[in-house]
């Protein structure tokens, strides 16, 4: 029989959450504030390890970026707002996306088409004279050069200019601090949000698990279960989105997948509740039986003591009233009756 909970350390509730589905229910049993602290220690080191790899991926793609600029770009100057570019080729796919330089002056249903146009990789970087446009996964963002360049106080600049900068912050800790820093952060509140949204969303489906299931358990405590089983999830989670970084390796539909094995834990934590109320009810009916047979043997042996009690009084009885005529049978030998005219 397993110990009683009490405040168990977060590394123990992140094993038991993925080895241990039947200690679910104790685990909640130490509230909701400790489930959401929980919670958020998972996804505070979920964060750090994906910032890490993130922090690695991006080092690896800024030197590349360093050296593609290097040998394919003849000509790169801004000034006033506009990026003039001179390169080998106007469209290059690399391992982390597709880029694409166009800088002359363009009619609009050109640049229209420029971010219209369906990207087939992840990433696309589309260079044009006043801004770039950035797609991610086909969503799509347009910056303008002055908007950013004018805050950071540059008016203009060159290649050369470009590369001893990129150069000196890719060689300075303090660029990869910064970016670790923010990066975290970022990620810790983006997936704090999303995986609280599937924590809610996996709790009200617990809800009708257990009304399936005829079996009662607080809205509260199916919160806190289901905090603990979106751990399995979110570590396949983590591990996907770094192998994926590296490699590139997709898995069509993994986030339903992923969110299919947090009903699972949680369905499989609830069925072994009512396992449990099941094996307990069916003890206590034992131990009622047991009782009733104990109260009925208790009762039997009750009743034969009256009936031994009952016959020894008769016996009693009797004896007295054999006593009793014995001595009146005394008497009459003792003073026998007189006949009249005896003299």
């Amino acid at each position: 029989m397993d110990e009683e909970v009490v405040n168990i350390p977060k590394y123990k509730k992140f094993w038991y959450s993925i080895t241990k589905f039947e200690r679910y229910p104790e685990m909640a049993t130490e509230g909701v504030g400790r489930a959401f602290g929980y919670l958020a220690w998972l996804i505070f080191m979920f964060s750090i390890l994906l910032a890490i790899a993130f922090v690695i991926k991006f080092t690896g793609l800024a030197k590349k970026g360093i050296n593609f600029l290097d040998k394919n770009f003849n000509e790169l100057s801004y000034s006033e707002g506009v990026l003039t570019i001179d390169t080998v080729n106007k469209s290059a796919t690399t391992d982390w996306g597709n880029v694409i330089v166009n800088t002359e002056e363009l009619p609009q249903e050109k640049l229209q088409e420029y971010e219209t146009k369906k990207s087939y990789t992840d990433v696309e970087l589309v260079w044009l004279k006043e801004y770039v446009i950035l797609k991610y996964n086909n969503e799509v963002g347009k910056i303008k050069y002055k908007d950013i360049l004018e805050n950071l106080g540059i008016e203009k600049f060159d290649k050369q200019i470009i590369l001893q900068y990129l150069k000196e912050q890719l060689n300075s800790p303090q660029t990869y601090i910064m970016y670790f820093v923010a990066l975290s952060i970022y990620l810790f509140i983006a997936y704090f949000i999303a995986i609280l949204l599937d924590v809610i969303i996996l709790s009200l489906f617990g809800l009708i698990t257990t009304a399936f299931a005829r079996i009662q358990i607080r809205y509260r405590a199916l919160f806190n279960m289901a905090a603990y089983s979106i751990t399995i999830s979110t570590v396949l989670q983590l591990i996907y989105i770094i192998v994926k970084t590296f490699t590139g390796f997709n898995v069509k539909y993994f986030d339903l997948m992923h969110t299919a094995i947090s009903f699972i834990c949680l369905t499989a934590s609830i069925f072994m509740i009512k396992s449990d109320v099941i094996k307990q009810q069916m003890e206590l009916m034992k131990v009622i039986e047991i009782k009733k047979k104990e109260q009925e043997q208790e009762k039997e042996k009750e009743e034969e003591k009256k009936e031994e009690e009952k016959e020894g009084k008769n016996e009693e009885k009797k004896e007295k009233k054999n006593s009793e005529k014995n001595d009146k049978t005394e008497k009459k030998e003792e003073n026998p009756p007189t006949v009249e005219g005896e003299t």
